[in-house]
């Protein structure tokens, strides 16, 4: 009988570290917590960036419930903690930093807020998904809904976290199951998300593992290609996997992510009229 797999027992609990310097909102993955975007969280904070990383809407419970949301849904709670965060500081732009899902939420504020977001951090976006994750979404979604309840609801993660940290694998708190309804919400908002890329024209820094096995890094190059802004950094992370915020090479990620901010999302800043 094949074990039972359940999440790991790190810690998935929202980051909320307000302080003097530029607000940075962390947003974590599809099926994944806040534990995803920690380290970079933590480091931000450190550095001396007042920093929110939220739970996103369906998120860290099940997969029933995840299922039971839209793309919608995750956008409006990552609105709401935008809010909550500008308001801690004053006010002023926020930076956004998102993972996988996280990073087209952030896409899509930066496109509906453009004067309130100061600059973007873009991980692992699943612009597009691979073909066989599409084609088993879409044939999923044509199935009879009583078919498409119990056991075909849901797909398991072969192999885990798609990392190559053993420690992190193990200890992170994301879904062992995709909910086979959010992969078609997350299809939806990737469309959405291409159209809007020739809108922004906020200052991005996008990065990817090398190693990732969840989205093609060609995704990457396309949005790298593709985004209005007159500032696009890239940064390839050659021993990483998809979770590149807690994989081996988060160090270099942070320090990079710092740079980058403290560059363009200070700069914006101090360009902004007091409230």
């Amino acid at each position: 009988m094949t074990a039972l797999r359940v999440p790991g027992s790190g810690d998935k609990s929202p980051i909320f570290r307000p302080g003097g310097g530029p607000a940075v909102l962390c947003l974590h993955g599809f099926t994944g917590t806040p534990y995803e975007v920690a380290p970079l969280a933590h480091g931000l904070a450190n550095a001396g960036f007042s920093v929110f990383a939220p739970m996103l809407a369906g998120h860290g419970e099940n997969a029933a419930i995840l299922a039971a949301t839209r793309w919608q849904d995750w956008l409006a709670s990552a609105e709401a903690a935008f809010a909550k965060l500008r308001a801690a500081s004053g006010n002023g732009p926020v930076a956004l930093a998102g993972f996988s899902m996280g990073a087209l939420v952030a896409l899509r504020l930066a496109r509906l807020h453009p004067h309130s977001v100061s600059a973007l951090v873009l991980m692992s976006t699943p612009l597009r998904l691979r073909d066989s994750q599409i084609a088993l979404a879409r044939a999923w979604s044509h199935l009879p809904g009583f078919l498409r309840r119990g056991r075909l609801a849901t797909r398991r993660k072969r192999g885990g976290s798609d990392v190559t940290d053993d420690k992190v694998r193990a200890e992170n708190p994301s879904l062992a199951d995709m909910p086979l309804a959010g992969v078609v919400e997350l299809i939806e908002l990737a469309e959405v998300v291409r159209r809007d890329l020739t809108f922004i024209h906020t200052p991005a820094l996008v990065a990817h593992g090398e190693r990732d096995q969840t989205i093609a890094l060609q995704t990457s190059f396309e949005l790298a290609g593709s985004i209005a802004s007159d500032v696009v950094e890239r940064l390839w992370l050659p021993r990483s996997g998809h979770l590149v915020a807690v994989d081996v090479e988060r160090a270099q990620l942070c320090e990079t992510v710092v740079r980058f901010l403290n560059l363009h999302a200070k700069a914006r800043e101090e360009a902004s009229p007091s409230p």
